[in-house]
């Protein structure tokens, strides 16, 4: 058998029955994470016990959280391994409503929703796995799970980045970890995500399921051959796609950053904003590029904020994140007043 893991990607294509071909996930989030290296940093302060501030975090967090959401157990993983506690841990959502049009004809294979679904939660989970400190890196709100599980030398590289008290760094990274997978019991945020995903790609399967792409299913060996037949279209707004993503991620980090300075355990709580700020990322990094747009968005959501705390008769965050309605767009990032005047908020 082929060492090539795209060459036995098509076998996957054909061989699940779910609404998310799971195996077609792992074994992309697994080929993302191939060539990852395993390169520890030294920290100057070798002492941190990362259990003792978990349990600090968790002990904190029993007065205020569903005991049923909370996690009860650390562990810091290789990126491979946190690919794969990621996908585990969003099992629980319903990907039936995620809907993609029309296709093209004549690919040739069955159940190729519950593959494409796969094939975009795979990237996903890659992604996070091998660009990023964890799930508050952008936003995620959606797994669940009884462990937090840490994206280990992702994490250890972030937090030698900075200047300030290790120990207070790691509490800091370890509060947004567990404060992002509490909120994991609220499933608006991922719903949100999923429905503005599907619009865009039911937009782009509009653009391309008249297209004759000539492909004889026979002849394929590497489902990669699929999408370069594609045509350019030079009409097609990546952009928009890519922004009806990324606001609502925005929005959660800025929400994931606010609970977390409520719990209180830092005296000084801008440590929680050097951390999220992701202007102290490696120029090159793969994901530069996404980082900058979230950054740029995070000043409108920061603004947005402001504007939240001082309406009065404000909907509190935990209302907000708990319907999707009332989650804000782009444009209501940019102009608050617009979403106070939908939501039936008074403005200031």
């Amino acid at each position: 058998m082929s060492e090539d893991i795209f060459s036995q990607f098509f076998n996957l294509f054909n061989n699940d029955e779910q609404e998310v071909n799971w195996e077609l996930a792992k074994q992309i989030s697994n080929h993302i994470n191939k060539d990852q290296e395993t390169f520890v940093p030294e920290l100057s302060n070798e002492d941190i016990q990362f259990d003792e501030i978990f349990r600090v975090v968790e002990l904190n967090n029993q007065k205020s959280v569903d005991s049923s959401t909370t996690p009860v157990e650390l562990k810091l993983l290789e990126s491979k391994d946190y690919g794969l506690w990621f996908l585990e841990s969003i099992k629980h959502f319903d990907f039936s409503n995620f809907e993609l049009g029309g296709l093209p004809e004549g690919l040739g294979i069955k159940n190729i929703k519950s593959s494409i679904i796969g094939m975009q939660l795979g990237n996903i989970a890659g992604l996070i796995s091998k660009h990023s400190w964890g799930l508050s890196n952008f936003g995620i709100i959606l797994p669940k799970s009884k462990t937090l599980s840490i994206n280990k030398n992702s994490f250890l590289n972030r937090l030698s980045l900075f200047e300030a008290d290790e120990r207070d760094l790691a509490l800091a990274f370890i509060s947004l970890e567990f404060t992002a997978l509490t909120l994991g019991s609220y499933e608006a945020p991922f719903k949100k995500i999923i429905n503005n995903l599907t619009d865009s790609t039911n937009q782009m399967m509009e653009k391309i399921k008249d297209l004759d792409l000539n492909i004889d299913p026979n002849q394929i060996s590497n489902p990669q051959e699929i999408f370069a037949s594609l045509p350019n279209d030079e009409g097609f707004d990546t952009n928009e796609i890519f922004e009806s993503i990324m606001a609502p991620l925005s929005f959660y980090r800025e929400s994931i950053k606010q609970k977390a300075k409520k719990l209180e355990l830092l005296n000084d709580e801008s440590i929680f904003d050097l951390v999220m700020d992701l202007s102290f990322s490696p120029n090159e990094s793969p994901t530069r590029d996404l980082e900058i747009k979230i950054s740029e968005l995070d000043n409108l959501t920061s603004s947005f904020f402001t504007f939240l705390y001082e309406s009065k008769n404000e909907l509190s965050l935990d209302e907000i994140l708990s319907n999707e309605e009332l989650i804000p767009s782009i444009e209501e990032l940019s102009d608050p007043i617009s979403w106070a005047a939908r939501t039936s908020l008074p403005p200031i």
